[in-house]
């Protein structure tokens, strides 16, 4: 039993980049980033079973629009049981790498991340998928547009920094989640 446990969590980390779901606090924190009077065109990255979705949906106009992206289709039934919930809402789940949904420039108006960037870190080429990455990310925002992701430790804050090309906006420790995290606010 501890062994099988020990595995689940460590595949949780290598996989997801987490132990547990997202804190109520690190939800509340991110998206209180978010002006949700407009209405935004909005991407969610890596939704696992929906703590952020959830909030989004409950806080996003009535002529906003979410496309949530997440690769592993196991989730899948969360995210569509909000979907339900919400036939008013414009929603639409992506099982596909992110990557697709990136390539139009100047889509998106708030980008909210939980993609574990640190495990896209490669010495092998320098870091380059992270980097592609990054780069869709801002080649996806529209100018003014918000881009939030939430690490555990302050690792890729500067790789985000320099392909934006300035500092981050805004940097927001959330002590209260499993594990601690930092939340990273950065305008386009």
């Amino acid at each position: 039993m501890p062994f099988s446990l020990y595995r689940n969590i460590k595949r949780n980390i290598i996989e997801d980049g987490m132990i547990v779901g997202s804190s109520a606090f690190l939800v509340r924190t991110m998206l209180d980033r978010v002006d949700f009077s407009q209405d935004l065109r909005i991407l969610e990255i890596g939704s696992g079973k929906g703590a952020f979705t959830k909030e989004i949906i409950s806080r996003m106009s009535p002529r906003s629009t979410l496309d949530v992206s997440e690769i592993k289709s196991e989730y899948n039934p969360w995210i569509e049981r909000l979907i339900r919930r919400s036939p008013d809402k414009h929603i639409k789940l992506h099982n596909s790498c992110v990557m697709g949904l990136l390539k139009k420039a100047g889509d998106y108006d708030v980008i909210v991340s939980s993609l574990p960037l640190k495990n896209f870190e490669s010495r092998k080429d320098s870091n380059a998928f992270l980097h592609r990455m990054i780069e869709a990310l801002k080649h996806g925002l529209k100018d003014g547009g918000l881009y939030l992701q939430y690490q555990y430790f302050l690792s890729n804050k500067s790789d985000i920094e320099r392909i934006f090309g300035k500092a981050m906006d805004e940097v927001t420790f959330v002590p209260l989640n499993i594990l601690p995290a930092f939340v990273y606010s950065m305008t386009k």
